[in-house]
């Protein structure tokens, strides 16, 4: 109770002498500032409560605050903090005349009541810098108070063993060319504890789990990396019976060779001409397109598959339903014609191979009426929240950034801050809509069309390049344009990276950087100089996609077997195998109906439309719903779940509707037993259909002898079993 007391006390003091607290203060004269140089706020006190977690997101850093104490979050807001501690609540958390008796720092302590616990120890050197600041009369910073431009860790990179540490030093270079070891007031996080795990003091200690992990050390929102590898094995010299196809195979196997990991060997031809088709056209092979592939003796018969699926159709038709996605093309916006008529301009882009700067051009810059340039549904489907989604959106799908953050705060892992995001809404800000139709004409428009403010400036956002410069426009220039053009630089470090590791990702199941479209610097790719590589090919091929994917799946790496083995059965990140994916639901739909030969029809398209054809979301499927069709109301690719659940093995198990399909009186086993096919060459034609492969001798054996074990009359009944296993197997669901 004594403690209490006191603090009520303190609290009474520091209210009756808030005017003397708030003088001393205010004093920022550069003779005090010299001689309180080490109790600088933005240097010293900011980096103790940022330490702590006091401006954290689940404490006084989040947007309410907490208990009427609010800071701004991760401590990007100087000027705000200090006026928060010293002047907000009439000064009552300071008590310069008796520090330590200061509300600040007796809940800090825990000696009265404070909802986030104890946070610091008496006698830890972050209690003695704020109750010596608080000593000091709590003075702010100078106006010329050098800032934190770079942040450097030492060592940048270890090969760990079994039980090793590292203890990690933090250097702050600042604008006056001073360089401070900030390592015990910098905070710590692991992207991977299971492979490294790092305390609050950096001391890294490995785990059990093979591979690299990247622990980021922040401070004063700038952020530095380093990567602690675990190899799997000894490291290698040259990896045995290894011949590059490309560059990507070169640099996928040096990372190999560091890791000590020795990869599977190639998939067999059959995996691989299911693996391809899926990932370039969206549906399964045929059954005829099987055998042929699978008769070809031509030593180059993968290259030219991969070619002749470029040119094929179905690739434009399939890359415009994950573009749909990711940009949003939905029935939300109650514009179906004109959904109808930007995927098909999405489609008519990739099937020209138009480069991918132009292709980005034509959506950004997007102006006119609907009929005539279909792009503009990508701003109509933002009408509620044209400026902020749109720029948002910009920032995550051309450039890998998640700025949202920044509208309101510094990002908390990112050097991002408002300053960036409004510089970004700036090239928006003149973009105008008519009043009619929907959607209606979007037009470049010579004055600002909006009301939004720069919370900074209290003005119109004025565009501003990522770090860059602010920019100027005539009446009569689009400053999208503009925008774009920076954006196609051959230097910009973020549009031509973000676009290869988005389409890696959708190649090998995992990006690079993972996930692919968020290229912050906390969160690193696992192989810099293969990202490095492929970026600057795409850019050095004029933004070729069709160039791009063909390397990629020309790759040694891109056709490896999916089965692990003793020595990269724990890699995860390094492709060392293929990473097996599940079939995402357009296409999973189509293969049922290409395995069971019974189409579904879906409502206002052609007969012979696939799911993969559909131009938005709202065509009703309980099938499509249940495997994770997305609802596209984000642009993340992480609305699209990967995963299998136990409602996608209930419908493939139990589904009247999958079973109507198998035994359909037009479908696939009717018509090859109408035929009077012999029954070991209908199991042929089943699994060509839905494996691209004929069954091996056990499964042949097992199958053949199951029909001819029954009477003539049952033995549809028995093809109708055979294929409804096929369908449930993880060989058919997954692509591998």
């Amino acid at each position: 109770m004594r403690s209490y007391f006191n603090a009520l006390a303190s609290i009474t003091i520091a209210t009756i002498f808030s005017c003397t607290v708030v003088v001393a203060a205010d004093s920022t004269s550069p003779a005090k500032a010299t001689s309180a140089a080490s109790l600088d706020f933005q240097n010293e006190i900011q980096p103790v409560l940022s330490r702590h977690g006091c401006n954290s997101g689940g404490c006084h850093g989040k947007a309410s605050g907490q208990n009427g104490f609010k800071l701004s979050l991760f401590g990007f807001d100087d000027r705000f903090d200090y006026e928060a501690i010293v002047r907000h609540a009439r000064g009552r958390r300071i008590t310069p005349s008796a520090p330590e008796q200061s509300l600040l720092l007796l809940k800090a302590t825990g000696q009265v009541p404070h909802g986030g616990g104890q946070r610091l120890d008496p006698d830890s050197e972050g209690y003695q810098t704020l109750k010596n600041w608080i000593a000091a009369g709590a003075p702010a910073s100078a106006p010329d108070s050098p800032r934190v431009i770079k942040l450097q860790i030492e060592p940048t990179q270890v090969v760990f063993k079994a039980d090793q540490t590292q203890q990690l030093k933090v250097i702050a270079e600042y604008s006056n060319g001073e360089r401070r070891d900030v390592t015990r007031q910098a905070s710590f996080d692991s992207n991977l504890d299971v492979i490294a795990a790092v305390d609050e003091e950096g001391l890294v200690r490995v785990n059990d789990e093979r591979g690299e992990a990247a622990i980021m050390a922040r401070y004063m929102g700038q952020v530095a990396v380093f990567y602690a590898i675990r190899p799997h094995g000894d490291a290698l010299a040259e990896i045995p019976g290894w011949t590059p196809n490309n560059y990507v195979d070169e640099l996928v196997a040096a990372k190999w060779k560091k890791l000590g990991l020795l990869p599977s060997g190639p998939c067999d031809d059959a995996t691989f001409l299911r693996r391809l088709t899926i990932d370039l056209c969206g549906r399964l092979p045929t059954s005829i397109e099987a055998r042929e592939f699978l008769a070809d003796q031509d030593a180059n018969k993968r290259q030219k598959l991969i070619d002749k699926l470029l040119d094929s159709p179905d690739y434009p038709a399939y890359f415009a339903t994950r573009w749909s996605a990711i940009l949003r093309n939905s029935s939300l916006a109650g514009a179906d014609r004109a959904a109808y008529a930007f995927h098909s301009w999405i489609k008519d882009n990739l099937a020209e191979n138009r480069p991918y700067d132009q292709f980005v051009r034509g959506i950004v810059a997007a102006a006119g009426e609907w009929q005539d340039s279909p792009a503009i549904n990508w701003y109509w489907q933002s009408r509620d929240d044209q400026l902020h989604t749109v720029s948002a959106d910009t920032a995550q799908v051309f450039l890998g950034l998640r700025l949202q953050c920044a509208r309101c705060h510094h990002h908390p892992y990112e050097r991002w801050g408002q300053e960036d995001y409004y510089g970004l809404t700036g090239f928006f800000t003149r973009l105008g809509r008519k009043s009619f139709g929907e959607p209606p004409p979007y037009f470049a428009s010579a004055n600002v069309s909006t009301g939004e403010k720069n919370p900074l400036t209290g003005k119109t956002p004025e565009p501003k390049y990522l770090d860059g410069e602010y920019a100027k426009f005539t009446p009569e220039e689009d400053p999208r344009h503009a925008l774009v053009d920076w954006m196609a630089k051959p230097e910009n470090p973020f549009f031509a990276k973000v676009l290869v590791n988005r389409y890696w990702g959708h190649f090998f199941g995992r990006g690079i950087v993972h996930e692919v479209d968020d290229l912050r610097e906390s969160n690193p790719p696992s192989n810099p100089e293969l990202l490095a590589a492929l970026t600057k090919d795409f850019v050095a091929h004029k933004f070729d996609m069709k160039h791009m994917i063909r390397t990629m799946v020309s790759s040694r790496a891109y056709q490896l077997s999916s089965e692990p083995t003793e020595h990269n059965r724990h890699d995860k990140q390094n492709y060392a195998r293929y990473y097996a994916k599940r079939v995402i639901a357009e296409v999973f739909a189509d293969a049922v109906d290409q395995a069971t030969g019974s189409k579904t029809k879906y409502n206002n398209m052609s007969a012979v439309s696939r799911a993969v054809d559909l131009p938005h979301e709202g065509f009703g499927s309980y099938f499509l719903d249940t495997f994770d069709r997305p609802r596209r109301v984000s642009s993340c690719e992480c609305e699209r779940a990967t995963g299998a659940t136990l409602a996608q093995v209930l419908l493939l198990a139990n589904s009247d509707d999958l079973e109507n399909k198998i035994a359909s009186g037009t479908g696939k086993i009717a018509t090859l037993v109408k035929e009077k096919r012999p029954a070991k060459e209908i199991i042929d034609e089943l699994y060509l259909g839905a494996l691209a492969r004929f069954p091996n001798a056990d499964e042949l054996t097992k199958t053949h002898t199951f029909v001819e074990s029954l009477p003539a009359d049952k033995q549809q009944q028995a093809l109708e079993d055979i294929l409804w296993a096929v369908l449930n197997t993880r060989e058919f669901m997954f692509n591998r």
